[in-house]
């Protein structure tokens, strides 16, 4: 069966057992960093109106297209690849996301990510990346 979203084309699967790669990442990161499965509507830039689509697709029910998502996950997973990479403690690391930083205007980098902007989800890889090295 196939519906449209916001211009998105969704597939609803049968088998509700499928989760893809990109979907699973998500779903551990929503662990790792303590987000609800609602968090996920924000993180992949949906509208909270979307929040039974996301849940069909966190839950292996719909499939999720689109290049914006995909290129948000990739932004995720980088994000979380390098954060990984700076700090051993997820303690530490969920500490890191919920402090306000200075270079950020004082706003902590989850709360840029839960906005739902692609602009301040770009800002916080730049600034992760910046506090690597990279």
């Amino acid at each position: 069966m196939k519906a449209s979203l916001a211009g998105m084309d969704i597939s609803y699967q049968t088998n509700p057992q499928r989760i893809s790669g990109p979907v699973q990442f998500v779903l551990k990161l929503l662990e790792t960093w303590r987000l609800s499965r609602d968090d996920a509507v924000l993180l992949l830039g949906f509208d909270q109106k979307d929040n039974g689509f996301v849940q069909a697709v966190l839950a292996g029910v719909a499939d999720l297209h689109g290049r914006d998502v995909r290129d948000r996950i990739a932004h995720l997973f980088h994000i979380r690849q390098t954060l990984s990479s700076l700090f051993r403690d997820l303690d530490v690391e969920n500490e890191w996301l919920r402090e306000p930083h200075t270079l950020l205007d004082e706003q902590e980098p989850l709360k840029l990510l839960l906005g739902g902007s692609m602009e301040d989800l770009l800002l916080v890889k730049e600034y992760v990346d910046a506090a690597a090295g990279r």
